[in-house]
């Protein structure tokens, strides 16, 4: 195809071809430029048509069948009556010209007739006959449909009915490409919508032939100068490239009818013929604005390709992308109300508080949109777009939760794979697992520590063992006080009560090992108080074998209990200290009333015991630990 580069070189162009000034200069509204291109068998067979007359008509020499019942339209060189058929009773329409004498409008009306008689289709209004008046025009008779142009439905229909019609009419110019004809005019003007929506596509009086074996057909070989609505025009009829005619250029006049049903207007303008033709000529591509349907923007680009190798390859192509389109018209809906719920999701992720029921919420509906939008068209890009960003918001926040399965499921359901989330997922993993294993530490420490294990254990033992050492205690005080007892004798005594008490406490430590010794901190409590006992034991057993004053062996006694509270509450609960005072107290009596000595030892062993097993008593009040887990230890460190 000839590139003409600017307004002016084109009107040059169009001036060779035979346009003059006046003509490139009238206004928009002058939408047809036609030039006569009847053939000289259409001439010839227009004086061998049978003769057909109107009922009061002038003189004729057949009988008349037809009688004009109104004026239906009147065009430039036509017009249309409603006429009743008297052979057959029957509403038809009849169009023929305003002047007999006018060979160019004849022509152009036989044409229309050959051609629309030629192709019989659902879609095509059919030709009853053709004939000629008295006078010698041409008279076609044809059914009488009744309804509306789509132009003036056009904003009273629905798109997904626009885009219903406009495959009808593919319909109608595919079969006629499958006939060899182009029809070269294809516009909303040019097609009838019935009372029962029933599709026509009308106005044939300038298709052209690409057989050159039909004579009553105009081929396109001998077809001259510029035809067509200069708003619809395809680029290589607005420069007379008759041999670049075909069926693709009847592919561009269906995109650009697309167009005009998709913005509500043409798809060329300006404010003259020659602006409008020159627009033709350059078919830039269009910028449709966001309240179209992408695919349906998409397929009118494709069509209205000013190279034909760009367009559709044929008008089966064209309709097979309508078809599309109506499939997956519920997808788009679908995932245009997704698009919707993904704006309410991250709006709410922008939250200072977020709502995290309100999130998740709106994030399954959006997700489950998309989702639903792409199993009924897989290459929805709207939905996938939608799933992507949605998915990467989602992991976002799961991220900054600290949440990392459920960042890596929505990771892994990208539909692209986005390394740097990837990477994110990873290095939070890696910080959740020393986060986890600093957790495990912590709490093995603190089980380890904690002296509510055994508890009860503990002060159900110290009872038994202090109710024992408590009478052992008073029964020695008591006996020594009613029969007295020499210094090796009560040194014995108070060696073998020694032994006795360390067996007592070692078979008890065996017994309730899995109890008392559970961990580290009741280990180191009973292991120091036991050891304090081998301790005096050792001391008992010394002072026997030295035979020191028994007075002084029952005050190391004591101190070594008291020293061994004061350790053990250090250690554990600082309350056991106090309890040192009791053995200290005791000592300071022995010592400065060796007759209360014993007395006072048995005093400080009861209320020791008593201390420690209200000290240990399990208590109702105690706080319930509350659940940990490395997330919420590393959740600010993930932010």
């Amino acid at each position: 195809m000839i590139d003409v580069p600017n307004i002016e070189t084109f009107r040059i162009k169009l001036e060779t071809l035979g346009f003059d000034g006046p003509t490139l200069n009238l206004p928009a509204d002058h939408s047809m430029l036609l030039k006569d291109c009847a053939s000289s068998a259409q001439r010839e067979a227009l004086h061998t048509l049978p003769e057909l007359s109107f009922e009061g008509a002038q003189a004729s020499a057949v009988a008349p069948d037809l009688r004009a019942i109104r004026t239906l339209g009147t065009g430039g060189m036509g017009l249309v009556r409603l006429a009743n058929q008297l052979s057959l009773d029957r509403e038809v329409a009849v169009k023929t010209t305003r002047d007999a004498s006018n060979e160019a409008a004849a022509a152009a009306l036989l044409q229309e007739a050959y051609v629309t008689g030629y192709l019989e289709h659902p879609n095509i209004v059919p030709i009853y006959t053709v004939g000629r008046t008295a006078d010698g025009a041409p008279l076609i008779v044809m059914k009488r449909v009744e309804g509306t142009s789509w132009l003036e439905k056009l904003g009273r229909l629905t798109l997904v009915e626009h885009v219903e019609i406009l495959i009808d009419v593919c319909n109608a110019v595919r079969f006629a490409h499958s006939r060899g004809v182009i029809h070269r005019d294809i516009k909303l003007e040019n097609v009838m919508i019935g009372n029962f929506d029933e599709v026509y596509l009308l106005d044939w009086g300038i298709a052209l032939s690409l057989d050159e074996s039909k004579p009553l057909l105009p081929h396109r070989s001998k077809a001259q100068g510029v035809f067509g609505t200069p708003q619809y025009m395809a680029p290589e009829m607005a420069i007379q490239a008759i041999a670049e005619l075909d069926e693709r250029t009847d592919v561009y006049l269906l995109g650009a009818t697309l167009h005009h049903i998709l913005t509500g207007a043409p798809r060329h303008g300006g404010p003259t013929i020659l602006a409008i033709l020159f627009a033709a000529h350059c078919s830039a591509p269009y910028d449709y604005l966001d309240a179209v349907p992408a695919e349906l923007a998409a397929i009118a680009q494709k069509a209205c390709q000013r190279d034909k190798a760009q367009r559709y390859q044929s008008v089966d192509a064209f309709r097979a992308a309508l078809d599309e389109y109506l499939r997956h018209r519920d997808s788009i809906a679908l995932s245009s109300s997704a698009e919707i719920k993904r704006v309410e999701f991250e709006a709410l992720l922008e939250q200072p508080v977020p709502d995290l029921l309100a999130i998740h919420d709106t994030y399954g509906e959006c997700r489950f949109g998309f989702y639903q939008a792409l199993r009924m068209w897989p290459q929805n890009r709207l939905a996938t777009d939608g799933l992507q960003r949605s998915l990467e918001a989602m992991a976002e926040h799961y991220l900054r939760q600290a949440s990392l399965d459920a960042a890596r499921a929505c990771i892994a359901e990208l539909p692209e794979p986005r390394p740097e989330l990837a990477a994110r997922a990873e290095a939070l993993a890696r910080r959740l697992e020393v986060a986890q294993a600093n957790l495990e530490r912590l709490e093995t420490l603190e089980k380890n520590l904690d002296l509510g294990v055994g508890r009860g254990s503990r002060t159900r033992l110290i009872l038994l063992l202090g109710a024992f050492w408590t009478g052992t205690s008073f029964y020695a005080a008591t006996h020594e006080l009613l029969y007295g007892m020499i210094n090796s004798e009560a040194l014995q005594k108070n060696m073998i009560a020694g032994f006795r008490n360390v067996a007592i406490v070692a078979v008890a430590m065996f017994v309730l090992r899995q109890r008392i010794l559970a961990n580290v901190a009741n280990q180191r409590l009973i292991y120091s108080l036991a050891s304090a006992m081998v301790a005096v034991s050792f001391i008992r057993w010394a002072a026997w074998f030295l035979q020191v004053n028994v007075g002084y062996a029952y005050a190391v006694d004591t101190a070594i209990y008291a020293c061994a509270l004061v350790a053990a509450g250090l250690m554990s609960d600082r309350r056991i200290s106090w309890l040192a005072g009791c053995y200290g107290s005791a000592g300071m009596i022995g010592v400065l009333w060796p007759s209360a000595q014993l007395f006072a030892y048995a005093v400080a062993t009861t209320l020791t015991c008593a201390g420690l097993a209200w000290i240990w008593r399990p208590s109702a009040s105690a706080e319930a630990k509350a659940p940990k887990d490395a997330a919420s230890i590393d959740r600010q460190d993930a932010r």
